[in-house]
C-alpha cells in the first residue's frame, strides 16, 4: 500500500511540478538529470581531450617554470569554455548550480559524469590513483551546502571508478571571493591557502586536482605547491570550465 502511494504522490508532484532543464526549462527526459541532452549537446567543448601541451599545459609550465617550484605536473585540461564569446551554456549551467534561487550539486555531479564519458580514453585519466577535489573553507561550505567540486568528482567516479580523496587536502583559512580580482590580485588572494594532511600517504601517487572553473590557475597552482615536497608525487588538473580570453 505505501509503495502505491508513494508512485502516486510521485507521478502528482510531477505533473504539478515537472522536472525541467536548469538552463533552457524544457521537460526533462526520465534517464535525464538535471540537464537536458539538448543542452549537454550544445556545450562548446574544447578539443582538450585529444590536444597534447595545450593552453592549460603551458599556463602552468610557466608558472611552475617561473617560480621554480619541483612541481611534477604531468597534464591538464577543461571540459569546456567558459566565457562570454564561447561558453555561455556552460556558465549559465556553473553561474545556477552555485548562485541560483536552488543551488544544485546536481548539476555539477551529471557535467561530471558527461566529461568522464568524454575523456575516458584520454591521456588524462590514465594512470590516475586520487581524484581530489579542490576544497571549499568550511564556513564557505556551511554558506553554500556543499562543495561544486567534489560532486564534480563524484560524477568522475561513476564513470571511471577512481578513488575520491577529501581528507588530505585542507582550505586552511578563508579567501575573498576572486571573481571581479586581476591576475596579481588573484594570486595575492590565495597565497598560503592550502596544506595537506599526511602527505606522505600521497608519495608515487599521481593526483588529479578538479575544479569548475580556470581563469588563471591560481587556485589551482597553489594546491599544485603543496604537493612539491611529497616525493615522486605527480598532478595533473581537470576543470569543467576555462575562462580563456
Amino acid at each position: 500500500m505505501q509503495s502505491i502511494l508513494s508512485i502516486c504522490w510521485r507521478a502528482i508532484m510531477e505533473v504539478l511540478f515537472p522536472s525541467c532543464c536548469v538552463a533552457c526549462g524544457s521537460k526533462l527526459l526520465q534517464e535525464e538529470q538535471g540537464i537536458c541532452s539538448s543542452c549537454i549537446a550544445s556545450i562548446e567543448r574544447t578539443e582538450h581531450a585529444t590536444l597534447s601541451n595545450n593552453g592549460i599545459d603551458m599556463l602552468f609550465q610557466e608558472r611552475i617554470s617561473q617560480e621554480k617550484k619541483k612541481i611534477r605536473y604531468e597534464r591538464g585540461a577543461a571540459f569546456a569554455f567558459y566565457n562570454r564569446e564561447q561558453g555561455l551554456v556552460l556558465r549559465s549551467l556553473i553561474e545556477r548550480g552555485k548562485f541560483g534561487l536552488y543551488p544544485s550539486p546536481r548539476i555539477f555531479y551529471q557535467l561530471g559524469r558527461v566529461a568522464a564519458s568524454e575523456y575516458l580514453e584520454s591521456a588524462l585519466l590514465e594512470e590516475i590513483d586520487l581524484l581530489v577535489p579542490v576544497p571549499l573553507h568550511p564556513r564557505r561550505l556551511r554558506e553554500r551546502g556543499f562543495n561544486q567540486a567534489e560532486h564534480i568528482c563524484k560524477g568522475l567516479y561513476d564513470i571511471t571508478k577512481i578513488p575520491i580523496d577529501t581528507k588530505h587536502l585542507l582550505r586552511i583559512r578563508n579567501n575573498s571571493h576572486q571573481s571581479r580580482a586581476n591576475i596579481t590580485e588573484r594570486q595575492e588572494n590565495v597565497k598560503d591557502l592550502f596544506a595537506i594532511r599526511y602527505p606522505e600517504e600521497w608519495k608515487d601517487k599521481h593526483i588529479l586536482l578538479v575544479d569548475d572553473v580556470l581563469t588563471s590557475g591560481s587556485t589551482l597552482f597553489e594546491c599544485m605547491k603543496q604537493t612539491s615536497a611529497i616525493r615522486g608525487c605527480q598532478v595533473s588538473v581537470f576543470v569543467l570550465g576555462w575562462a580563456h580570453k
